[in-house]
């Protein structure tokens, strides 16, 4: 059966983390503002400004008349989204199935899937527990509940969880919903007008018409209802993406050296590449994500050349690109995770009877290294592409090389682009018996071809087309030099006069 949990953090905008301006004693009260109806107006309020009878939606001015001593700040909608999708993907250290519930001042909260994940943790009491402690050493009120359905734990985070000595609440089937008010259902304005026809609990709407609901106030009351009730399926939509391979090291002192993560990165990392092993598989791109204690989460990517479940490679390309990294330990880390975002299937691999080492496995590693110390565009090599034009049969791209060389000869050197000279034939279509190149004339004394290359008809529009057909010679001059060009264009057949190019050399 599904499980969640429901964070609701009532004083998130006045004490998230990153916050510029604080009041000096937190007996003192500390609301922000942003511009609304009339001019400046209170948007969030911690618990002091909330005791002393100060609201959302307040005329700043009113609240200052009031409180003289109010400390206020602007409030930053952007930064607090911000701050809460961080909050979000920290609380991965639960369930790698997380995601930010941004709301009204005073609604905002975290939804975590914890299906499968509790008994991690000795159970769903002692993981909200954590939970609830950890929040709280971060300056964080917070509430939590667990539930079958998202909308239950949501209205019991809110509405049950306050009142309990402990701050959390766990509902083993939805029967607790029958006594959540309506506005646990996260049907916004909806709410008070229930509340003017009588109409207080989801009970109350439970024992009504659903055609008669519908019709009075919209079909999305009914939506509402049935996800909490578990009618309807309501699914979480995570910030990270599904991995599989996923392995942790919890610590329980925090790590402070980088010495002491990479020991245990290393840990992780080689759990990783049991798990791939089982699978017959291999990670082309790698994620090696560290927890602060403070509520920070740093990731750190790496991608290998070709697809790797080598535990002891990865750990050198995974420590060079950690080296690379601006890493703030801050107060420490306690939570190292390694995942696998991109998988392929690795075959085994017969050892060499000689005992020698693989040499293409070999360049593959050093790529890696070098990529993931310089950049990964800072390592390239050569690669083959699907062209019969020369200039256009290989090239470079990063990663490990693919490069086949062409069955036909090829001179030592090839221009990268083709440069025009002037040649004389004894016949049309014969091969050049003198050209000239770079304003120097060469007699030729011996030639072989030709070699004809039909034009790409579909890069005829595009960059590098040859819309003509080509004629390539390899030839000999009197002073034993060779050179590789060819004549553009056949004499009657293609519009245009043949035209010739010097295009290798050696």
């Amino acid at each position: 059966m599904a499980r969640f949990v429901s964070l609701s953090l009532p004083f998130w905008p006045t004490q998230r983390p990153g916050l510029k301006v604080r009041p000096a004693s937190p007996d003192k009260p500390f609301a922000l503002h942003a511009s609304g109806p009339g001019g400046e107006r209170l948007r969030a309020l911690d618990r002091a400004a909330l005791d002393l009878g100060l609201h959302p939606g307040q005329s700043l001015s009113d609240a200052r008349a009031l409180e003289p001593a109010l400390v206020c700040a602007r409030w930053d909608e952007t930064a607090d989204r911000r701050a809460l999708e961080a909050l979000a993907r920290w609380c991965g250290r639960w369930s790698p199935w997380t995601a930010p519930d941004p709301a009204e001042a005073g609604q905002d909260g975290v939804l975590i899937d914890i299906t499968g994940c509790a008994h991690l943790f000795g159970g769903e009491a002692a993981m909200l527990s954590d939970i609830r402690g950890r929040l709280d050493a971060l300056g964080l009120t917070a509430f939590a509940a667990a539930a079958p359905t998202l909308g239950l734990a949501w209205a019991l985070a809110r509405h049950a969880a306050p009142f309990q000595p402990h701050g959390w609440f766990i509902a083993a089937d939805t029967g607790p919903l029958a006594d959540m008010p309506v506005e646990g259902l996260r049907i916004g304005q909806t709410a008070a007008a229930l509340h003017r026809f009588g109409l207080k609990t989801a009970g109350d709407l439970a024992a009504l018409p659903r055609g008669a609901l519908a019709r009075r106030f919209g079909p999305e009351l009914l939506r509402r209802l049935d996800q909490a009730s578990g009618r309807e399926r309501e699914s979480l939509g995570p910030l990270s993406e599904h991995t599989v391979f996923r392995t942790r090291v919890r610590v329980f002192e925090p790590l402070m050296t980088r010495d002491a993560i990479l020991r245990a990165a290393d840990q992780a990392l080689g759990e990783l590449c049991d798990l791939l092993e089982e699978e017959a598989s291999g990670a082309a791109h790698a994620r090696l994500s560290l927890w602060r204690v403070d509520g920070r989460v740093f990731d750190i990517d790496f991608g290998l050349s070709t697809p790797s479940r080598d535990p002891a490679h990865m750990g050198r390309v995974m420590a060079e690109r950690m080296a690379r990294c601006e890493l703030d330990i801050g107060f420490g880390i306690d939570l190292v995770e390694c995942a696998a975002l991109t998988v392929e299937p690795v075959a085994a691999c017969q050892a060499r009877l000689d005992g020698g080492a693989d040499r293409s496995a070999e360049i593959a590693r050093l790529s890696d290294r070098l990529a993931a110390r310089l950049g990964a565009g800072a390592v390239k090599q050569a690669a083959s592409r699907q062209s019969h034009i020369p200039e256009r049969a290989a090239g470079w791209r990063p990663g490990p090389s693919d490069f086949r060389p062409s069955l036909r000869s090829r001179p030592l050197l090839l221009l990268a682009r083709p440069e025009p000279a002037e040649a004389v034939a004894e016949i049309p279509d014969g091969p050049p018996r003198s050209f000239t190149w770079r304003r120097v004339r060469h007699r030729v004394r011996l030639a072989d071809g030709p070699e004809r290359i039909a034009p790409e008809w579909w890069r005829e529009t595009g960059e590098g087309a040859s819309a003509r057909t080509r004629d390539y010679f390899s030839v000999e001059t009197e002073e034993g030099r060779r050179f590789w060009l060819y004549r553009e264009g056949l004499y009657g057949q293609e519009r245009g006069a043949p035209r010739w190019f010097v295009h290798g050399a050696g």
